[in-house]
């Protein structure tokens, strides 16, 4: 009899650790891998056209930092750049460029539960990360 409850208590146990491999398989099935990287599946990709026709693409890297890669007008692809930060959202981006001086802005959730924001100069320089100006209306590039 104390061999049954034991051999029971063992099958318990194995059950219960196959069943917590079974349940975390999802989470690693939610890294996918496109243009040479890895990214957050559930953040998708989000992409805008510069006004030379580049498509400039983003994820949120299995680093939870924003990444970004563009393919110029001729296919060739640049390779992913970190832009850093935390973040917890799918990244949100103007879908087009209007002039050659327009700014792109991207914004994304933060590890703090904020929403913050970069911005791309035309000369292809990003700012800082800024917390966005609801959440901190007196802070940097705020009216």
């Amino acid at each position: 009899m104390f061999r049954a409850k034991k051999l029971q208590a063992t099958l318990v146990a194995v059950t219960a650790v196959v069943g917590l491999a079974v349940s975390t398989a999802p989470a690693q099935a939610s890294t996918c891998h496109g243009n040479g990287g890895a990214y957050v599946c559930e953040y998708g990709v989000s992409q805008t056209i510069l006004f030379d026709g580049t498509v400039q693409e983003f994820v949120v890297g299995t680093d939870h930092a924003v990444w970004t890669n563009w393919h110029r007008p001729n296919g060739s692809w640049n390779g992913w750049v970190s832009l850093g930060g935390w973040v917890q959202s799918r990244i949100g981006v103007e879908p087009r460029q209007e002039r050659s001086t327009s700014p792109i802005t991207i914004d994304a959730i933060g590890a703090d539960g904020k929403s913050w924001f970069r911005m791309r100069n035309s000369n292809g320089t990003w700012t800082n990360w800024y917390m966005n100006c609801i959440d901190n209306p007196g802070g940097k590039l705020c009216p």
